[in-house]
């Protein structure tokens, strides 16, 4: 009697698949790695330069939401405020003060890594393994809403825009664990995580409806005032007054009681004052 193998082949192929994709995949979490990214314009003419930066995780930012994430920021402006729970990783959302998972490295290929709303869900799209740097490494892709990034083992986010605009992000080279991956271009591998100045970012969103967030940072411990005020130079709200440690911070304003308009944000502290213009449109 003739027998054959070609099921029990097939079923070892697709368990062996299933356990590929559940395997450990290492996510760098720590501040004393660094990433430098080209970043590109896909605006005419497409994928154009736009510059080269630098990028670390700073360390915890305690958010409204009572939770701590770690800004993933260059010298600029922080792109994400991320937090590590096991294979997840979350990602704070100013505009609504709640999180979500952007990552979930647990899922298989096809999978719902979060469902965003009623019409957009998080996918792990893809799970393959791709040459990064010379070398092999599984690469998961992560889409859906405004996240379309690529994910590669041990280095981090390979590739990545702020919020599915036409500026992208591509690695170049890392510096992780002790491992230089890549070409580096900045010589500092420094972790002091100590701010050199005082900065202020531009909220996002802006234009916004009905609710932005406003992200400083401060180098020292000191009392922060900030507040918002109109056109008239009128102070209207008061987002913050209280002593904060060095670091990150962030805070959301929720303006659905007022109108349509341009709005000025101030920051002071001991020995600085900032000011910049937001816009609420209705």
């Amino acid at each position: 009697m003739r027998t054959t193998t070609f099921p029990i082949f097939s079923f070892l192929f697709l368990l062996a698949s299933s356990l590929e994709a559940q395997t450990n995949f290492f996510f760098p979490f720590d501040t004393s790695s660094r990433w430098e990214y080209d970043i590109k314009s896909t605006f005419d003419p497409p994928y154009q330069s736009a510059g080269h930066t630098t990028i670390r995780f700073r360390k915890d930012t305690l958010m409204p939401n009572g939770k701590t994430y770690r800004a993933f920021s260059d010298t600029r402006n922080p792109f994400f405020f991320f937090r590590k729970d096991s294979s997840r990783v979350f990602q704070y959302r100013g505009t609504d003060s709640i999180e979500f998972v952007r990552y979930d490295f647990a899922k298989s290929t096809g999978d719902t890594v979060q469902k965003l709303s009623q019409y957009s869900s998080v996918i792990l799209t893809s799970d393959q393994m791709v040459s990064v740097f010379g070398t092999a490494r599984r690469v998961l892709r992560f889409h859906g809403g405004t996240v379309l990034d690529d994910v590669v083992d041990t280095i981090g986010i390979l590739s990545f825009n702020t919020q599915a605009t036409d500026i992208w992000y591509q690695l170049t080279g890392a510096f992780v664990d002790g491992h230089t991956y890549g070409v580096l271009t900045s010589v500092s591998h420094r972790t002091d995580e100590t701010p050199k100045g005082m900065s202020l970012q531009q909220n996002y969103p802006n234009p916004f409806n009905p609710s932005t967030t406003i992200t400083f940072e401060i180098p020292v411990q000191t009392t922060i005032s900030l507040t918002i005020s109109d056109l008239l130079g009128r102070t209207i709200f008061t987002l913050l007054e209280k002593e904060l440690n060095s670091g990150f911070h962030s805070v959301t304003w929720n303006a659905s009681g007022y109108g349509s308009g341009v709005y000025f944000y101030t920051i002071q502290g001991k020995g600085f004052r900032i000011t910049k213009q937001m816009l609420l449109l209705k």
